[in-house]
């Protein structure tokens, strides 16, 4: 309250920015004026509430207070763990690089050997020789035709919708890595407000699990120099990662800032350590290597992912790197919540515009 005994709650806000410079601070008071408002707003307190107190709007404030602080706090952990990731990026891509140039059979082994676990799998292909064999085991011949079991066809019919869509996923990666990227400057804060209409059109997914997507906000402009469509669909693509593996029930939140001259967009999603946990610091590496997959993949998410067989992490490295940037996934504990809790952290850094 600003008309507190003793100290006054303008001398209480100055002294306690000085010692927790992020605290969220409520203001209550009875004081009304338009200049002591905007006096105090300017200190940077969360939220000023005008006497007499409503206790349904004063306990949304407090909810929101308790939202926007555990946003903050998770925003914050990114961030410390930023400069250690960015230097063991570099040192994976040093390392890799290396790796392409002195191992080319190995390299080669290692994609034949995920292709072929990737097409084992789930829906499409895999699933498409095991019914043809069901057909051969199964069909009887009959005045010169084969008469095979109806809803056997119809999953035969249903498997090769979904090798198309896989055979098309194929045919994008092969145009995107001819394509020749135009970049156009653009500011951060346009970038952010282009992520909602992602967000708005994988909404009925999110609502099957009942995730709630909290957006970033934006705090500092930035000029960056980026092909809009590909960064969108990379946001996209990390988007459906996150809901894929989401914890029903729970959040995916989504933070930026900047940080040793690269803009970050963040994605962070819960995960449940049965039956698939998250990406494990040994398999942070290889999950954007080509055709790699830690879990199997999920049938409900087939008809709007543009990348299958396990490629749509490794799409994402590909063109946050032909923009310069670094990418990368990793399980991280989240501490700001009511329990512990395991979740994973997806990684954008894109460089800041000189």
């Amino acid at each position: 309250d600003l008309m507190m005994p003793v100290m006054d709650g303008k001398t209480f806000i100055t002294e306690l920015k000085k010692i927790h410079p992020d605290s969220v601070i409520l203001v209550q008071t009875a004081l009304d004026s338009p200049d002591t408002i905007i006096e105090i707003m300017k200190m940077g307190v969360f939220d000023y509430i005008v006497k007499p107190i409503n206790a349904d709007l004063f306990n949304q404030n407090i909810l929101k207070a308790l939202e926007y602080q555990y946003l903050k706090e998770s925003e914050k952990n990114a961030i410390m763990n930023e400069g250690l990731k960015l230097r063991g990026q570099l040192e994976w891509l040093n390392y890799k690089e290396t790796r392409l140039k002195t191992g080319e059979g190995s390299q080669d082994k290692n994609s034949i050997y995920n292709l072929k676990t990737s097409l084992s799998q789930g829906g499409g292909l895999g699933m498409m020789v095991s019914v043809i064999e069901m057909i051969q085991a199964t069909a009887t011949i009959s005045d010169g035709a084969y008469h095979v079991d109806k809803e056997v066809m119809e999953l035969l019919f249903e498997n090769n919708n979904h090798s198309r869509q896989l055979l098309d996923g194929l045919d994008r990666i092969t145009n995107l890595m001819e394509e020749k990227l135009e970049f156009t400057e653009i500011d951060s804060s346009e970038l952010l407000e282009k992520l909602t209409p992602v967000v708005e059109d994988l909404k009925p997914y999110f609502q099957k699990k009942n995730l709630h997507v909290t957006l970033p906000i934006s705090k500092t402009r930035h000029k960056l120099n980026i092909n809009l469509e590909k960064i969108l669909l990379v946001f996209e693509e990390v988007l459906i990662n996150a809901y894929k593996y989401s914890t029903p029930k729970s959040q995916i939140n989504i933070f930026c800032n900047s940080s040793q001259g690269y803009f970050c967009i963040s994605v962070k999603n819960e995960v449940a350590k049965e039956p698939y946990g998250g990406v494990p610091e040994s398999m942070e590496k290889l999950v954007i290597e080509p055709f790699f997959r830690i879990h199997p993949p999920l049938e409900d998410i087939i008809s709007i992912e543009k990348f299958g067989l396990g490629l749509g992490l490794t799409v994402v490295d590909y063109l946050i790197r032909k923009h310069n940037g670094l990418f990368f996934i990793h399980d991280a504990i989240d501490h700001t919540g009511k329990q512990v809790s395991t979740c994973v952290l997806a990684e954008i850094f894109i460089p800041l515009k000189v």
